[in-house]
């Protein structure tokens, strides 16, 4: 063992406990993970995920805010979408 390896040091980001369980519930929620797994590889808008995962678009934005509240997931672009209403 080097002494590098000896003078790492290891941190937990939190120890809050409604953090904690949150990431609990993320990870053991199919949905969830269904969603993660759909974002590792590809960037892709709510509607997207919706329609590949066969998960209700409501839903996924339910799991959307929440792994973007812990921090787990970023929105990386924002588009409006306009409506041609005559």
């Amino acid at each position: 063992m080097s002494t590098d390896e000896l003078s790492e040091n290891i941190k937990i980001l939190t120890t809050d406990d409604k953090k904690i369980k949150s990431f609990g519930e993320i990870l053991s929620n199919d949905s969830s993970r269904k969603i993660l797994q759909l974002l590792f590889n590809d960037e892709l808008t709510a509607s997207q995920i919706a329609q590949k995962s066969a998960i209700s678009l409501q839903l996924v934005k339910y799991h959307l805010n929440k792994l973007q509240d812990l921090g787990v997931v970023t929105v990386s672009k924002i588009k409006k979408i306009q409506s041609h209403k005559t």
